[in-house]
């Protein structure tokens, strides 16, 4: 060293202290402890005793935050992470169940079928609807399959079918009655659900209808090509298997009105469209009118019916007139609308399938004994016009009272409850036209606010959001390229159960902590749950489960942090 420590200083520029680091008076050397030297010395502090009393008092940053002194890893478990899991079972609904005006919702019945359990699922429909077969299974155009999520990967679940299942199954009547009254003015499908839910809630309810037989459109107006007579009446004889009672040949006028009102806790108005639509065009008194003509067919009668038919109105109702124009002798059948036909295509097809031809577009400006006139000049001969357009109600036997309100002098405007006067509430078409699915729905609804008035509680309908479809994993379901469908009970292997759980417990093996437990409850329900002190919030639960079930959000436990109160 000092024969080496001047030229090392001089390279770094400091021969100044060659000196003084030259005093070799100051230097010692390092040598290790004996053991015996060890043993003899005081035990050291531990590291966090050391950055607790030592290096920082309070932490290191102790004049902005608090510090707990807790070391965290990448991987945290607790409060600690960046995110929680939650098992969020039905909370939504799904696609079909969405798309369903009723509110039926399939994914749970296909969830009783993997239980085994084929007699409940068939029952859980009429939970919701008293015609399962009359209208799930035959007319309605199932909004559910267009909703449903497995259309994306081949083809969408028979709901409609399924439903067609609970068809002729028989239900218990209420046990308890409560005592309550509820008069329901309308014998079609709106009056009709509602009456169904209020009779198995113990309620007294009594149809009233003016035409000869209670069933509203399904009775009078679906062609019987559509809809089985002998099934329609099955599905009328359970309604009143529950208690409801039906008075047909009764119209309702202004002073039956009031009696019902005063003899009952609660009245439902659900007369339903009974007077056709149509505009002021030039010779209207040549015209038809379509649901008059079909009441007719459906009565047994044989309405007169031309040889050559126009019909005004290309939607489900035109088809249907169509096709008992047919029925009654017509050689040709042509319908025209102003747009594209709203019709089903099954029904567009048979119409064409006999020969009927659709125009469009075709503004209708003149009709006369010889045929219809469009407002370009185009005329389609006919020695008979019939308007389809569409119905509106009549409400003439309403008080005139300034709290009902009316939307174009025609539609009843309800409150949120469905409610127009207190203790009185309407269903249905009276509010605005619609699909005989959304008559039901409809119906179920008042049925619901009348009960809560008859209880006299105030709880609102449940609805729920459709489950995000990123949150679905459909690439666990394999796709049907050519198979045979056959039973659509057998449709449970397809069914992707979205928004609730299938118990296929893929969350449970692919956890990487095991942090998830499944737990069994006695009435043969389970659920999932998460174990916060095993969890990481990795999100592999929720990325695997392919009905959607898991959800992931960011942790909403706030860490105590910032000296100033506020939170991190």
């Amino acid at each position: 060293m000092k024969g080496g420590m001047g030229a090392f200083l001089a390279a770094v520029d400091h021969a100044d202290l060659e000196a003084e680091l030259s005093d070799w008076t100051q230097w010692q050397k390092l040598v290790p402890l004996t053991s015996a030297e060890k043993a003899a010395l005081p035990k050291p502090e531990s590291v966090a005793d050391f950055r607790k009393k030592e290096w920082v008092k309070g932490g290191i940053f102790s004049d902005v935050a608090h510090d707990d002194f807790a070391v965290h890893g990448v991987l945290s478990h607790g409060d600690y992470r960046l995110r929680v899991p939650s098992w969020d079972n039905a909370k939504y609904a799904a696609p079909c169940e969405f798309s369903c005006p009723t509110g039926i919702p399939t994914q749970r019945r296909y969830g009783l079928i993997r239980q085994g359990k084929t007699d409940a699922a068939i029952q859980l429909e009429l939970d919701y609807t008293p015609f399962p077969g009359s209208v799930c299974g035959s007319v309605c155009p199932n909004p559910c399959m267009d909703g449903c999520t497995r259309g994306g990967i081949d083809f969408p679940i028979q709901i409609g079918d399924l439903g067609y299942l609970s068809a002729f199954a028989q239900v218990e009547p209420p046990k308890v009655h409560t005592g309550k009254t509820v008069a329901i003015i309308g014998g079609g499908v709106a009056g009709l659900s509602a009456a169904w839910q209020l009779a198995r809630k113990g309620h007294t309810v009594t149809v009233y209808d003016d035409a000869d037989h209670i069933g509203g459109k399904l009775e009078q107006v679906i062609p019987r090509g559509r809809l089985s007579h002998e099934l329609l009446e099955a599905e009328l004889k359970r309604i009143e298997g529950v208690g409801v009672t039906f008075v047909s040949k009764t119209r309702v006028d202004k002073a039956k009105f009031a009696g019902l009102q005063k003899d009952n806790d609660a009245v439902i108005v659900a007369t339903g469209g009974t007077k056709s639509r149509y505009f002021p065009w030039e010779g209207v008194e040549h015209l038809t009118m379509g649901l008059e003509y079909l009441k007719a067919i459906n009565r047994g009668e044989h309405p007169k019916t031309g040889k050559h038919v126009v019909v005004i109105g290309a939607g489900n109702s035109g088809m249907d007139t169509c096709r008992g124009a047919y029925d009654m002798g017509a050689e040709t059948v042509v319908a025209v609308d102003v747009q594209k036909p709203a019709a089903f295509a099954d029904e567009i097809a048979y119409v064409e399938g006999r020969g009927g031809k659709l125009v469009w577009p075709f503004f209708t400006s003149k009709i006369t004994p010889e045929g219809v006139y469009a407002n370009d000049g185009r005329f389609i001969p006919a020695d008979q016009v019939i308007v389809s357009i569409g119905e509106e109600p009549v409400l003439d036997f309403l008080p005139e009272d300034e709290r009902i309100q009316y939307f174009r002098k025609s539609w009843l405007v309800p409150d949120k409850t469905q409610s127009i006067l207190p203790g009185v509430f309407t269903a249905g078409d009276t509010i605005k036209p619609g699909r005989l699915t959304d008559a039901i729905g409809s119906g179920r609804k008042a049925a619901w606010y009348a009960d809560q008035y008859l209880n006299g509680t105030a709880e609102p309908f449940p609805e729920k959001k459709k489950v995000p479809a990123e949150q679905l994993s459909t690439a666990y379901f394999e796709r049907c390229h050519h198979c045979d469908l056959g039973d659509p009970a057998d449709d449970h292997t397809r069914c992707v159960s979205c928004g609730t759980c299938r118990d296929c417990k893929m969350c449970l093996e692919s956890c990487p902590e095991e942090a998830i437990t499944r737990v069994q409850h006695e009435d043969g329900s389970w659920e999932y749950k998460s174990d916060p002190a095993r969890c990481i919030g990795c999100g592999i639960c929720a990325g695997v489960c392919p009905c959607g079930v898991w959800t992931l959000k960011d942790n909403p436990v706030k860490i105590p942090m910032y000296s100033t109160g506020q939170q991190a």
